[in-house]
C-alpha cells in the first residue's frame, strides 16, 4: 500500500509539473537553472518565458491599457484595470502586491501589468543587487496562481496564494518551493 501510495504520489507531482511547465511556457529541460545572467540570477529559463505561456492573445497591448494610477499620490497604494475591473495593488518595503491576483491568468497580460508596475518602482532580484524583469516577476505570479488552483480549499496558504507578492526572495521559485520555504512541510495534495 505504500509503494502504491508513493507511486501516486511521483505521479501526481509530475502532472503539477508538467502543468506549471505548461502554464509559463517552459521548453527547456527539467533542470533548466537559467544562465544567472545580470538582472536574473539563476531561473532565467524558468522565468523569460512567462508571457508565452498559452497561444491565447492578451486583453493588453501595453501598459497604458491599465491606467495603473497613485491613488493617495504617496506611491504605495495603486489601482489599476483590467477586463473591466479594478484591481489594488500596493508597494511596500520594495515589493508589490497584487489583491485578488489570481483571478488574472494570461501570461502575456501578467507581463504587461508587471512591465508597468516595474516602470514605477523596480523590485530587486534575489541577490540584493540585480532588478527583477517584468517576465520574471510574472512567473512569481503564475507560480502564486498555480498554488492557488492546486491547494485544497482547506489549506491555510490557498487564501495567502490568491494575493502575489513579489519580491527579492522568491524569484525564480516554483509554488512547491515557496509553500515547503513557508511551511516548513513537504507539499502533499491529499
Amino acid at each position: 500500500m505504500k509503494r502504491v501510495k508513493s507511486i501516486v504520489c511521483i505521479l501526481c507531482l509530475s502532472v503539477i509539473v508538467v502543468i506549471s511547465c505548461l502554464l509559463c511556457g517552459c521548453t527547456g529541460g527539467m533542470g533548466d537553472t537559467g544562465s544567472g545572467g545580470k538582472g536574473d540570477p539563476g531561473g532565467a529559463d524558468r522565468t523569460e518565458r512567462a508571457d508565452k505561456n498559452s497561444n491565447e492573445p492578451g486583453l493588453l497591448s501595453s501598459e497604458k491599457d491599465i491606467d495603473l494610477r497613485d491613488t493617495d499620490g504617496g506611491g504605495e497604494n495603486y489601482l489599476f484595470d483590467y477586463n473591466g475591473k479594478e484591481f489594488k495593488a500596493k508597494f511596500s518595503d520594495g515589493c508589490w502586491t497584487i489583491f485578488d491576483s489570481y483571478k488574472i491568468i494570461n501570461g502575456k497580460d501578467l507581463v504587461i501589468i508587471c512591465r508597468a508596475l516595474n516602470s514605477i518602482h523596480p523590485v530587486h532580484g534575489s541577490d540584493l543587487e540585480s532588478y527583477r524583469t517584468p517576465e520574471d516577476m510574472a512567473y512569481e505570479w503564475e507560480q502564486h496562481n498555480i498554488a492557488y488552483v492546486i491547494l485544497p480549499k482547506d489549506d491555510p496558504w490557498r487564501e495567502h496564494a490568491k494575493d502575489v507578492d513579489i519580491d527579492p526572495e522568491d524569484q525564480g521559485r516554483s509554488f512547491e518551493e515557496i509553500y515547503e520555504d513557508r511551511t516548513g512541510k513537504k507539499l502533499e495534495l491529499w
